[in-house]
């Protein structure tokens, strides 16, 4: 192996010289690749379903230094090309990150733009390997820079309609298995209900989407790593879609039978402490083990379909750091990482120029210490976390004491959900992120009827009511009233009848206008607006009160201003 990299020119490099080249390189590529990275991090952070994005740069990198050429490729033999692709490719990719970063900065959440930035980034190193070493050269690298997909997040509706097919498909399979066992149940949209020991509902996690991408980040990968032939691979990975189902399928039931038995306090409570330290609960462990066998049976797989050459020789088992170097000419390689530096002085110029004229909301904070109603806090499912990317959250039950009832093992007042009762969720938001066109999608209308709830009104395709609640804010000995704009949604089960508001509060808001509910943030041309006029997401809180069991609509806008009244404030942040 050559230990370093060869170069044609009319007068020879000197070695100083051709190491400002690759350092120069190897700073642009990272640079691009960073940015990149840096846009994906927060969905690996909050969606379960993407947290391996963080180990996969690390099995690139990997694949890059085990990757060989199938041609015979020889460095030595394949001088650095003239064809200046860092000229008609590179710098094409370089100027695209401008715009695509300013339109970013106002949808973060834009999972397109995921693959445009992964387009730029791909497209940057393919020109600069290409340049190192030629055609041969770019293609043995093919596997390790696309296998980079695999972190990046499928495009949303995509994703949502798999998961929602799969949670009907696991929930349909599951009750159909216990019919046949003879227990009496029934399928209340992806919620089994058992009668007396309560209701079962097929999350996002027991859907199998976790699985699902699991196994193909691991039979891609075990794939190389075997050396298996492509239709050897293909198969394997469908073989891998299959385990993991067939798995999830399994844990998905076994949670369920142990509800249906009576035990379901152990789904979600700790099993035991060791320490003064909870364990995992049931739900929790179990996911865990379908994904260690998922892991194992297609490491099994793997061995048994490897042949009988795979990585015999000691060269196959050397790191080849050669396939990392990339040396453009010095000028594009200090424009490069000029340039990546201007695109994130720009972009913030630009929207805090915005911004500066803004007005400065109060804070929206809920209370619910009242000793004349019972409370009980929820927990936030894993799927509303991921969609929603908020910095804090709270969701909780209340009902007066009048409509409530008595637990008799301890006496002590709970909620009767057969009376009226309210249900709250209020999430936040920092400056930053993507809650306006999150919010713009992940509305009522779109997630209750998986539940079982029929909407009402508005009608499909129509915009709900605007209720306008007004409340006081105090600050400094004054006072002043905002009028705080809630949309109102009417859903049905059965005879029961729920009434949904919600609202959204910006920190920041422009001077002399009404703060509206995000209508438009998934639309492209709202989108690309939003950039131009740098309307970036300033951050805010997102309430929905829900009144269930409530006779008519009227009362119900009647008794919202009551509750904003006595469960909603302002806090004045005055730094």
């Amino acid at each position: 192996m050559s230990d370093s990299v060869e170069f044609t020119a009319t007068d020879p490099e000197t070695k100083a010289k051709a190491n400002i080249r690759l350092i120069l390189g190897i700073l642009s590529l990272a640079g691009v690749w960073g940015m990149l990275i840096y846009q994906l991090q927060l969905t690996w952070s909050l969606n379960d379903q993407y947290s391996h994005g963080y180990i996969v740069p690390i099995l690139c990198f990997y694949l890059a230094l085990k990757t060989k050429s199938q041609e015979g490729y020889d460095r030595e033999s394949s001088p650095a090309s003239q064809s200046r692709a860092w000229l008609y490719l590179g710098i094409p990719c370089l100027l695209a990150l401008l715009p695509l970063w300013v339109i970013r900065e106002a949808n973060s959440d834009w999972r397109m733009l995921n693959v445009a930035l992964f387009v730029c980034a791909a497209s940057f190193s393919f020109a600069l390997v290409y340049d190192q070493g030629g055609f041969n050269r770019a293609k043995m690298l093919v596997f390790p820079i696309l296998f980079f997909l695999v972190a990046i997040p499928w495009p949303l509706a995509t994703d949502l309609q798999l998961t929602q097919w799969l949670q009907g498909r696991v929930s349909s399979l599951i009750v159909n298995i216990f019919l046949f066992m003879g227990h009496e149940v029934r399928l209340l949209g992806n919620v089994i209900d058992i009668g007396v020991f309560g209701q079962v509902g097929v999350d996002e996690a027991c859907s199998g989407i976790h699985g699902l991408q699991a196994s193909l980040v691991v039979s891609l990968f075990l794939g190389f790593y075997y050396r298996l032939g492509s239709i050897h691979r293909i198969i394997f990975c469908l073989a891998g879609v299959v385990v993991a189902l067939s798995l999830n399928l399994l844990r998905a039931f076994s949670l369920a039978f142990v509800k249906i038995k009576g035990h379901g306090h152990l789904l979600h409570e700790p099993l035991f402490s060791i320490f003064g330290q909870d364990v995992p609960s049931l739900h929790d462990l179990a996911g865990w083990v379908e994904s260690g066998g998922i892991l194992i049976a297609l490491f099994i797989l793997a061995r048994m379909a490897r042949t009988h050459n795979h990585r015999n020789t000691e060269d196959e088992e050397q790191n080849d750091w050669e396939n990392l170097k990339v040396s453009p000419p010095i000028g594009f390689g200090m424009g490069a990482c000029i340039w990546i530096i201007l695109i994130f002085t720009a972009t913030h110029f630009h929207y805090d120029q915005r911004e500066s004229s803004m007005e400065k909301l109060p804070l929206l904070i809920t209370s619910f210490t009242d000793q004349s109603i019972v409370t009980e806090q929820k927990t936030i499912s894993s799927l509303v976390e991921a969609q929603l990317h908020y910095e804090d959250a709270r969701s909780v039950e209340w009902q007066e004491r009048a409509y409530s009832k008595i637990n008799p093992y301890d006496g002590s007042s709970i909620i009767n959900h057969g009376a009226e009762y309210w249900q709250g969720f209020r999430c936040h938001w920092e400056s930053g992120g993507a809650c306006t066109s999150i919010l713009s999608t992940h509305s009522p209308a779109s997630c209750l009827p998986l539940t079982g709830l029929v909407q009402i009104d508005p009608a499909p395709g129509k915009h709900p009511k605007i209720i306008t609640v007004p409340l006081l804010e105090r600050t400094r000995g004054l006072e002043k009233y905002h009028q705080i704009p809630f949309e109102a949604y009417e859903f049905a089960q059965g005879n029961k009848k729920l009434h949904v508001f919600r609202c959204f509060w910006p920190n920041k808001h422009p001077k002399g206008k009404m703060p509206t509910f995000p209508s438009s943030g998934y639309d492209f041309r709202g989108r690309i607006q939003a950039s131009i006029e740098g309307r970036r997401n300033v951050g805010g809180t997102m309430l929905a009160l829900c009144i269930a069991n409530a006779q008519s609509l009227e009362e119900s806008i009647a008794k919202l201003h009551r509750q904003v009244k006595e469960r909603l404030s302002f806090f004045q942040d005055d730094s």
